[in-house]
């Protein structure tokens, strides 16, 4: 499994892949949005991407396996829309697409509203349950907390 960064072209199989498994996810244009993709080329239709972009064709739905979006809020970031295929689902993908976001969001202003029964993931990637956030994070997390199950407010551990 690689992970890749999608340019806006790229989107139309990710969009998919969110609508199947995650309907109520609005991707929007100022995210960022990587992939893991299975990365077994055995026909010209198979993918194997990397960082510097696709070694086979194009994306195809069937080979993502996870997804991930980073929304900037100013000089601040949020991670959302974390989603792995339910065929992956407990194989370890799911840390696999944290390790890859590291690099990414380890500068300690990234924030996610993690679903209650995550948080111990997340703990796990060095997010920890924080009371407050500055106020555009804080006011975007009370409009969310009103629109789903209870969630929680973590920020990452510089």
């Amino acid at each position: 499994m690689q992970l890749t960064w999608l340019a806006p072209d790229e989107r139309i199989e990710v969009k998919k892949f969110y609508r199947q498994h995650m309907p109520y996810a609005r991707l929007l244009q100022k995210e960022s949005i990587c992939v893991l993709i299975q990365d077994n080329c055995t026909s010209a239709n198979d993918v194997e991407l990397s960082s510097s972009g696709a070694s086979c064709s194009s994306i195809t739905l069937s080979k993502i396996i996870a997804s991930a979006r980073i929304r900037p809020i100013g000089q601040l970031a949020i991670l959302t829309g974390m989603l792995v295929h339910p065929d992956f689902r407990g194989q370890g993908v799911g840390h696999q697409l944290m390790r890859e976001l590291s690099s990414v969001i380890n500068n300690g202003k990234t924030y996610i509203f993690a679903l209650a029964h995550l948080e111990g993931f997340y703990a796990q990637h060095g997010f920890s349950v924080i009371a407050d956030a500055p106020n555009d994070i804080q006011q975007l997390f009370l409009k969310y907390q009103r629109d789903s199950e209870r969630l929680v407010l973590m920020g990452l551990t510089p």
